[in-house]
């Protein structure tokens, strides 16, 4: 990987739906572009998955034959890929070469599809170490403030059960803001800061020990893409709280 995050995606403690994920090629290639591993490196960051195959697809051009044996060969690249940079192993490699119902987009038919499934969050945990992470997703909140939306209180009731699940679970909660540079937001109010105590707070009120939270601002020195972004997903990734483990 260009670049190794231990995150963890916060997701439902009883979900094992199967959902897949996609990556786009060159046309004539069975490597990624820059863009493409990078997208692909964030999806590998959770743990909180299970990657169980990868489908490789061509769109129509040159020969069935030819197009068959480069969508075999963009599978095996991903599948070698994913067991090379993740916990992920044994992943079943299927190939459908251009026989499939394309896109009228023929970019969109040159890609891998990696079918995965969310696993238990709590049983995740507890195989972490001291230092791993995990963000928290859809954690949103106001703009410029620490109250959180509405719908994103239910992920903060989430984490409040993870945490009294675990009674030995030790966090620290970081906060990081989006689309500033470091000396930049060293001028603005600390949101990072005001987004972390909000979580520590909500813990804190909710039962959970002092003694297990503490909480941390990283502004916008930690990001996992480079500021200024390139568009919004950019940004919600850089915009986000991570919660360290300190002791499990």
């Amino acid at each position: 990987m260009q670049k190794r995050y231990l995150l963890f995606l916060l997701f439902s403690l009883v979900s094992f739906s199967q959902s897949k994920f996609t990556v786009y090629f060159e046309t004539n290639s069975f490597r990624l572009t820059e863009s493409e591993q990078l997208k692909l490196d964030q999806f590998l960051s959770n743990k909180a998955i299970e990657i169980t195959n990868v489908i490789g697809y061509c769109d129509y051009r040159s020969t069935n034959s030819y197009n068959y044996e480069l969508s075999v060969n963009r599978a095996k690249f991903i599948k070698e890929y994913i067991e090379s940079n993740s916990y992920n192993k044994n992943i079943i490699v299927e190939a459908k070469g251009e026989n499939f119902k394309k896109n009228e987009n023929l970019a969109l038919n040159r890609k891998v599809e990696i079918i995965f499934k969310e696993i238990d969050l709590i049983e995740q945990i507890k195989k972490l170490r001291k230092g791993d992470k995990l963000i928290i997703k859809n954690l949103n909140f106001y703009n410029n403030s620490g109250n959180v939306l509405p719908e994103s209180k239910a992920v903060l009731e989430q984490l409040l059960n993870v945490m009294k699940s675990i009674p030995k679970l030790k966090i620290e909660i970081q906060g990081h803001i989006c689309c500033q540079s470091l000396d930049a937001s060293e001028e603005t109010e600390d949101i990072a800061l005001v987004r972390a105590l909000a979580v520590y707070s909500y813990l804190f009120y909710g039962g959970i020990d002092k003694n297990r939270l503490t909480y941390k601002s990283f502004k916008s020195s930690k990001p996992i893409f480079p500021i200024p972004e390139k568009n919004e997903d950019e940004r919600n990734a850089n915009r986000r709280v991570e919660i360290m483990i300190l002791e499990n």
